[in-house]
């Protein structure tokens, strides 16, 4: 549900995408572009093919209107609406809460792609062949809920 970008190049150089998304999405999730749906829009999707595909990382501002009614973790990017995603580097250092990811993250094991999916998924090893490749540094907490924070290895 929710997303921290401890330490992202994009933030810092710009490398960044609007996306529109055909269901809701949550912060942390994964994507990959489709096709331009308007002048600086572009159609995400989910992977399909996780050895070839570039794999960005949805973050957009968590904007709450109404705090007495809505949470920071109730943010969800609406379908149909613009999503802010993120090109990743090698190096790159992400927290997200870990009901973004499918599975129970390990430290000092992986985060890979899966193909249909939208999360990302533990892996004991770099076994699969993905393009994208993060290693889990820490467990902790992300506004009080459990949360994986992990470095990227290869885009």
């Amino acid at each position: 549900m929710a997303i921290r970008t401890d330490k992202l190049q994009a933030t810092y150089a710009g490398n960044i995408e609007t996306v529109v998304f055909t269901k809701d999405v949550q912060n942390g999730e994964i994507c990959v572009l489709g096709n331009q749906v308007g002048r600086e829009a572009v159609q995400a999707a989910t992977p399909t093919d996780v050895t070839k595909e570039e794999i960005l990382i949805v973050a957009s501002p968590e904007v709450v209107y109404d705090q007495l009614k809505d949470d920071l973790l109730d943010f969800v990017n609406k379908a149909g609406s613009n999503a802010r995603a993120y090109h990743l580097t090698e190096g790159d250092i992400i927290t997200v809460t870990d009901d973004v990811i499918d599975g129970t993250s390990v430290v000092n094991q992986y985060l890979v792609p899966k193909n249909g999916s939208s999360k990302l998924a533990p892996a004991a090893d770099l076994s699969g062949g993905t393009r994208f490749a993060a290693k889990v540094i820490e467990k902790g907490k992300l506004y009080g809920q459990p949360a994986t924070a992990f470095k990227v290895l290869t885009v």
